[in-house]
């Protein structure tokens, strides 16, 4: 029987143990209900039910031992608050005996006599007894059917000042295990997976490490379910819209791709033959274009705005930052304005009647001057920009076609967004930034993928080396041997300012402090605090080779295009990430020379240095992006708001690929069967409020 609401949410006060001081600390962790306690997973679990004989233990190890109080004793001595003596009951040597200590609180209950279970970590002190420091206790009844700290799998949650891992357990044992709750299941139970009532009970109490997996697994697979029922859904919705399009009055495509001083690679080739798929179709083209750095992907955008065009509709392509945009805009007027194509620039600072001329099709011409050209004959038109064309300026009734570029750098619902404009226009995006297959299925699962696996020829290799600062004065000499032989350099730093908090050096002071080291070369500073005429300043000049030496933020991240730069180096390497490292790098290797880059850093860690080593490895922007997911997982890569997710509490999107891909064919079969979920209208609540709405993104689909 369907469920036919969700249960009203039982208040905090009503769980033994949580009074109003208790219920403010839970808050901060975002524990309003009973429910939200049920959610609150465990980080991780401690098996602490083998009890270990003390005279096997090893210096450093956590054990479980169990005794006696043969001593308790106030101590008032800084900050020790209790001493205890705890052995066997027949104490035979001295080795079974272990001192606890207890300094930021007394614990409550302890006195001599008392038998005990104490779980910690053993040391020796300096007359080589064993000690236990602030070992987590539980006092033997032996009527009590379980205990909740010790003799069991204890969970370990997240804490907030305040609040200790003693009293929050307590409180999610009351909340799991003694006070009734309901978990009912919200669509179709799936088959072999336990019920939600009992995974719930399992997870923050498991009796073995097998059925806390199961339990998980369960939980995991209703997180997957509900995504996969969203982009299901959204797919399911834009295939019934149907386009109508315009017999095409120019083969300006076919034009174009004639005057190319080179040519396509397989690849670019074999993704054109798509776009015309989907093109050719009733409904609305929904495609994901992945390339590596270098790949070609423009070219591909190039070739599906001139397909809108031809059919009498405008093209739109929105870049993730003005440089980009303004970069775009320089670049396509070059291949658009022979075939009488007129490009202009819509960010937030396009103001009056350019705003009602963009909107009626009717573009000015770009140039980096700012004056206005007569163009050739007009025959269509296309419009560059940033976020500002997802505001309500800007609504192209002529819009054909959207391209996003750098789809990682929007969110899920700005991309919908931006596909209310116009009428049901067809939609590219792209990225340069591989996407982990359990991240696409999620992410993008309602987009067709393309992939450019193929760099044109003439890629330059990129030599790359992970170095230390001590090594600065050699890449010093190195640059200014490749400056003196014509080449060109970017130096990347990860603040524009100096930061109090962030120990990491400032793209401004190291200007000022290289103008003086380096007094010979050319240097140029960017970054994002710069107004738009200074960056186009910037950025002109040093295409121009006025600029030898470029010192920026990451804001030349992407799309940044100056074959003659061959040099980079990256300080404080560890602060970003690996596919940000990777973008980075794929600014030089772009013409005919050899190109270095240099990562500087000062990991703390073996694990930091091991990360960074993998930039050497590899120059697989697939790899790289797989390492990066494991390590860094998908909010630190994407970021939360940008990655269109909601938080993932139970699934992991870098293991559980055969769970994420049985709950996407269940998905798509229930939807299929239930497109508006009639039944199921707990299953609507949990597709709405996960963060990505259901509704919403249908809606604009």
């Amino acid at each position: 029987m369907p469920d036919s609401s969700s249960p009203v949410p039982t208040p905090l006060a009503a769980i033994p143990g949580i009074g109003p001081q208790r219920a403010e600390l839970l808050a901060k962790l975002g524990l309003l209900t009973h429910e939200d306690l049920l959610h609150f997973v465990p980080r991780r679990y401690e098996d602490r039910r083998h009890l270990a004989p003390l005279s096997q233990a090893q210096e450093g190890q956590s054990i479980t031992v169990r005794g006696k109080i043969h001593q308790a004793k106030a101590v008032h001595w800084g900050s020790l608050r209790l001493e205890i003596t705890v052995a066997p009951e027949t104490l035979e040597k001295r080795d079974d005996i272990v001192i606890a200590r207890w300094y930021a609180y007394k614990p409550w209950g302890i006195k001599e006599g008392l038998e005990v279970f104490l779980f910690g970590k053993v040391t020796r002190d300096k007359k080589g007894r064993w000690v236990m420091n602030q070992p987590d206790y539980e006092i033997v009844h032996h009527d009590a059917e379980s205990y909740i700290h010790i003799d069991r799998i204890a969970p370990v949650y997240n804490l907030t000042e305040g609040l200790t891992q003693r009293v929050l357990r307590r409180i999610m044992f009351e909340a799991s295990q003694r006070v009734p709750f309901s978990a009912p299941e919200f669509y179709p139970a799936p088959k072999g997976l336990m019920s939600r009532q009992e995974a719930f009970r399992i997870i923050h109490f498991p009796e073995t490490l097998e059925a806390e997996h199961k339990a998980r697994q369960r939980l995991a697979y209703d997180e997957f379910f509900v995504l996969q029922c969203v982009v299901a859904q959204r797919r399911a919705t834009r295939v019934q819209v149907s386009r109508a399009r315009a017999p095409h009055p120019d083969d300006l495509s076919q034009r174009w791709l004639a005057a190319l001083p080179f040519a396509l690679t397989n690849a670019q080739k074999r993704v054109m033959q798509e776009i015309n798929k989907d093109l050719a179709h009733g409904p609305p083209m929904n495609r994901l274009l992945q390339g590596d750095v270098g790949a070609g992907k423009t070219f591909v955008a190039i070739y599906a705005m001139l397909k809108a065009v031809e059919a009498g509709e405008q093209a739109a392509l929105m870049a993730p930052t003005q440089i980009l945009a303004e970069q775009h805009a320089l670049n396509l007027r070059r291949w658009f304005e022979p075939l009488g194509i007129r490009v202009d620039l819509f960010t937030g600072n396009t103001k009056g009647k350019k705003v009602d001329r963009l909107q009626g099709g009717e573009i000015d011409l770009f140039s980096s001057a700012g004056d206005r050209k007569p163009a050739p004959k007009q025959v269509g038109s296309v419009v560059i920009g940033t976020h500002a064309l997802l505001y309500d300026r800007y609504a192209a009734d002529k819009l054909g076609l959207i391209v996003i570029d750098e789809q990682h750098k929007f969110g899920v619902l700005q991309r919908l967004a931006l596909s209310r404009k116009g009428q049901n226009p067809d939609i590219l995006v792209m990225t340069a930034t591989p996407i982990p297959r359990t991240l696409g299925m999620t992410l993008y699962g309602d987009l067709d993928v393309s992939i450019l696996d193929e760099l044109p020829p003439g890629r330059q290799p990129i030599m790359t080396k992970c170095r230390s600062s001590k090594e600065l004065e050699k890449f010093w000499a190195f640059l200014v041997k490749q400056l003196g032989e014509g080449r060109q350099a970017y130096i990347i730093y990860p603040l524009v300012e100096e930061s109090e908090k962030i120990e990491a050096k400032s793209v401004k002071i190291e200007f000022e402090r290289l103008q003086k080291l380096l007094p010979h070369v050319k240097l140029g500073l960017l970054h994002g605090q710069l107004n738009r005429v200074e960056k186009e300043r910037v950025m002109t000049a040093f295409r121009a080779g006025e600029i030898q030496a470029l010192l920026s933020t990451s804001v030349v991240e992407v799309g940044v295009d100056v074959p003659n730069a061959t040099v980079m180096l990256i300080e404080n390497a560890e602060r970003f990430g690996l596919a940000q490292l990777h973008q980075l790098r794929g600014r030089i290797g772009r013409g005919e020379h050899p190109s270095y880059c240099v990562l500087v850093g000062e990991p703390k860690s073996v694990e930091g240095w091991r990360r960074l080593k993998i930039m050497e490895e590899t120059g697989d922007g697939f790899r790289i992006a797989e390492e990066d997911f494991k390590i860094r997982g998908p909010g630190n890569i994407f970021g939360t708001e940008q990655s269109g997710l909601p938080p993932l509490r139970f699934a992991h999107l870098d293991t559980d690929f055969d769970l994420l891909i049985r709950a996407r064919s269940d998905a798509t079969k229930f939807i299929q069967r239930d497109l508006t979920l009639a039944e199921w209208p707990g299953l609507r609540d949990k597709m709405h409020a996960g963060g990505v709405s259901a509704v919403s993104l249908v809606a604009v689909s």
